[in-house]
C-alpha cells in the first residue's frame, strides 16, 4: 500500500499571520518558497538547472511558470494544495502513474485541476511532489478530504497491479514478513525483559494475570455464572406465543441500512460478507445473530429442508445443537486441547485464513476460555500448599533431634497446639513470600525518563507521517516532537553529569578521602 501525504498553504492558517504582514502576501511567498525546495532539494537527481517539472500533457517544463500561476491565482482560500505519492514500489514509468492518477482525482472531484509534479530520486524510496493549484482552469475551489486519500491510494495500486503485478506482489510479501518479524522480536524483547525482572527478583515467575483473574473470579463461581447463563439464553429462546416481531418489522442496522428477514437470500449474503470484511462496523451480537437466522432458514427453504428451529411446540423433537464443529477436514469439540484449539485460532488470525461461521467461533472462543480457566483453577492454593510443605520439611530437619539445635520444651508444647501451629505456619508462609521479594529500587529513573521520552517521540512520529493528518494537526506534532528533543537533551545532560559525579566520588574513595553524600 502505498503512502499519500497531502498539506495545504493558506492565507488563513497560523503560519502566514507572522510579522505583521499580509497573510495573502506570506501564503503565495511560502508556496514560491515550496516550489523552489522541491525543484532544487540536494540530491543526486538534481540537474544543474533543477529538476523538470511535468503535468498531464507536457514534459520538462520550468518552474518559472508554476511560480508565475501561483503569483497570478486570484484571491483563494487555499493558494496550492501540496501532494506527496510514494507508491509501494518504484513505477517504471513515474510520470505516467502520476497523471492516472491525478487524472481519475479530478474526474472524481468533477474540476478541471492545475497541477504540476517533479519527481525526486534523493532517497531509497522515490516519490513524486504534486503542486495542485487552489483554483482549477475554471476558476472553481479545489478542496482535497480526508477520504481522497484512500482513493488517491487505490487508484495508484490499480495502476500498478496491471503494470508490474509479479513487483507490486512481491513488495506486499516483504512487508508482511517484516510486519511478523517486528511482532516477534516485540514479543522476545518483552520475554526477555520479563526474565530479567524475574532474575533481579523484582517480579515473581508465577505472578500471572491469569492467576489474579483466579483470586477475583475462582473457577468455580465462573463455571456456574457460565451455567446459568446459559439457562438464561435457552429460556430467552423459548417462544411466548407474543414476543416475536413480525418479519418486516424485526429489523437490523447495518452498513448504513435496514435489514430484515424479507430482504432476499443473496443481499443477507452480501450484507455479512460485507461485516467480515469491514471489522470497524461491527454491528452488536444479537443483531448478527438475527442476520444468521435469516439466511439459515432461507438457505434451508432453498433446499426444501423443514426448518427444525421453528418446531417450538415438540421440544423434545428439536435437533440438539452439536457439541462440535469441522474445519478444513479436523473436527474440534470442548474435549479437544487447549494447544489445538488455540493452535486453530492463532491460524484464523492470519491473513487470507478460510474464515469459520460465527456460532463455530463462538463455540471456540468458549472453550479456549474455559480450559484455560481450568488449567488455572487453584493454582494460588497450590502454591501455598506447596511452599507449607517445603517449610515443614524444613522445620523437622531443623528440630531433627540430630540436629544441634535447643528446643525449648514450652515452645515444643505450645506449637503442639493446632490452632497456634496452623497460625505460625501461615505466618512463615507469609514470611517466605515476603522475603522473595527484593524492596530495593532498582530502576534509574533518568534512563526511564529518556525510554519514555523516545516512546512518545516514536508515537508521535508515526502519527506526524500519518496521510490524513491536517496541516494544523502536523504543525503541533512538529512542536510536540521539538519539545521532546529539547527534554531530551536536558536528559542527556543530567545523566552525564550524574554519571561525571559517580566518576569523582569513585576517584575520592580511591585515595582513602573521607566523603559522605
Amino acid at each position: 500500500m502505498g503512502v499519500v501525504i497531502h498539506g495545504y498553504i493558506s492565507a488563513r492558517d497560523r503560519k502566514s499571520r507572522v510579522g505583521g504582514r499580509a497573510p495573502k502576501v506570506v501564503a503565495v511567498e511560502r508556496a514560491l518558497a515550496h516550489v523552489k525546495y522541491i525543484q532544487h532539494r540536494p540530491g543526486d537527481d538534481r540537474d544543474p538547472g533543477g529538476r523538470k517539472f511535468f503535468d498531464e500533457l507536457d514534459e520538462n517544463l520550468d518552474g518559472r511558470a508554476l511560480r508565475k500561476a501561483i503569483k497570478e491565482l486570484e484571491d483563494s482560500k487555499v493558494v496550492i494544495h501540496k501532494l506527496t505519492l510514494a507508491p509501494e514500489i518504484d513505477p517504471v514509468d513515474k510520470r505516467q502513474y502520476t497523471r492516472e492518477v491525478m487524472h481519475r482525482l479530478a474526474a472524481e472531484k468533477g474540476l478541471d485541476l492545475k497541477w504540476m509534479a517533479v519527481e525526486h530520486k534523493n532517497t531509497a524510496h522515490h516519490h513524486i511532489h504534486v503542486v495542485v493549484l487552489g483554483k482549477d482552469k475554471n476558476g472553481r475551489s479545489v478542496r482535497i478530504e480526508r477520504e481522497d486519500y484512500a482513493k488517491l491510494r487505490e487508484w495508484g495500486d490499480r495502476y500498478l497491479e496491471r503494470w508490474q503485478p509479479d513487483e507490486l506482489q512481491r513488495a506486499r510479501d516483504e512487508r508482511k514478513r517484516k510486519e511478523r518479524e517486528r511482532i516477534e522480536s516485540r514479543k522476545r524483547e518483552r520475554e526477555l525483559q520479563r526474565q530479567e525482572r524475574i532474575k533481579e527478583r523484582l517480579e515473581l515467575p508465577w505472578m500471572h494475570k491469569k492467576i489474579i483473574r483466579e483470586q477475583y473470579e475462582p473457577y468455580s463461581k465462573w463455571s456456574k455464572e457460565q451455567e446459568e447463563k446459559s439457562k438464561d439464553r435457552n429460556l430467552d429462546k423459548a417462544p411466548d406465543g407474543n414476543g416475536d416481531k413480525p418479519y418486516f418489522n424485526d429489523t437490523i442496522q447495518a452498513a448504513g441500512k435496514e435489514w430484515s428477514k424479507q430482504n432476499s437470500l443473496s443481499e443477507l449474503r452480501e450484507v455479512n460478507t460485507y461485516l467480515w470484511d469491514n471489522i470497524d462496523e461491527r454491528i452488536p451480537r444479537d443483531d448478527y445473530k438475527k442476520l444468521v437466522g435469516w439466511i439459515k432458514e432461507k438457505e434451508a427453504l432453498r433446499n426444501r429442508e423443514p426448518d427444525k428451529s421453528k418446531d417450538v411446540k415438540d421440544e423434545p423433537n428439536r435437533e440438539k445443537e452439536k457439541d462440535y464443529f469441522e474445519y478444513q477436514g479436523k473436527k474440534y469439540s470442548e474435549r479437544s486441547s487447549y494447544e489445538k484449539l488455540t493452535s486453530l485460532q492463532k491460524k484464523l488470525r492470519e491473513d487470507g485464513a478460510e474464515r469459520l461461521p460465527i456460532e463455530d467461533y463462538l463455540k471456540l472462543r468458549g472453550w479456549i476460555e474455559k480450559t484455560d480457566r481450568a488449567r488455572w483453577a487453584g493454582v494460588v492454593e497450590r502454591q501455598l500448599e506447596i511452599s507449607k510443605q517445603q517449610h515443614d520439611r524444613e522445620g523437622a530437619k531443623k528440630t531433627s533431634p540430630h540436629a544441634n539445635r535447643y528446643v525449648d520444651p514450652l515452645q515444643q508444647q505450645m506449637m503442639g497446639n493446632p490452632v497456634v501451629g496452623l497460625f505460625m505456619q501461615g505466618a512463615s508462609i507469609a514470611n517466605e513470600f515476603v522475603k522473595w521479594i527484593d524492596l530495593r529500587d532498582h530502576r534509574d529513573p533518568l534512563a526511564e525518563a529518556k525510554d519514555e521520552l523516545e516512546k512518545a517521540k516514536k508515537d508521535k512520529h508515526q502519527e506526524y507521517v500519518q496521510p490524513e493528518r491536517t496541516h494544523e494537526q502536523r504543525a503541533r506534532d512538529e512542536e510536540t516532537i521539538e519539545n521532546i528533543d529539547k527534554a531530551l537533551d536536558e536528559n542527556k545532560k543530567t545523566r552525564k553529569q550524574r554519571r561525571k559525579d559517580k566518576e569523582r566520588d569513585r576517584e575520592k574513595r580511591d585515595r582513602g578521602l573521607d566523603f559522605t553524600r
